[in-house]
């Protein structure tokens, strides 16, 4: 949990992933106003899709150019956002061994936040 608003969590991530050599090249998000049926805010998200150019050409066969890794940042609260990741792994070891490359290379980049 990093204690910031969204919007300036979506730079600071993205410049904490680029010190790790992750380039975002899709972002998509939603920032929400409306109010649940209790009342209640209903926080906004911004899905990173980032990509590790130093690692996506070191694959093997070629399918290491695919490996995407999303982030997901997600209000809490005004001021608390969690950053997760999504493994890379599971979907592409399989078919490439440098995607342990990526996972190492990611988990680094949101350990540092």
């Amino acid at each position: 949990m990093i204690h910031m608003t969204l919007a300036r969590a979506v730079p600071y991530v993205t410049g904490a992933l680029a010190a790790h050599g992750f380039d975002v090249v899709q972002s998509i998000g939603m920032r929400s106003q409306k109010r649940a049926e209790d009342g209640s805010r209903i926080f906004g998200f911004r899905v990173l899709g980032v990509s590790n150019r130093d690692i996506v050409f070191q694959g093997a066969n070629g399918t290491a150019n695919a490996i995407w890794c999303n982030v997901f940042l997600s209000e809490h609260s005004e001021n608390a956002v969690k950053v997760m990741a999504v493994d890379p792994l599971p979907s592409v070891a399989a078919a490439d061994p440098s995607a342990m490359n990526v996972r190492l290379a990611l988990s680094k980049a949101i350990l540092s936040l």
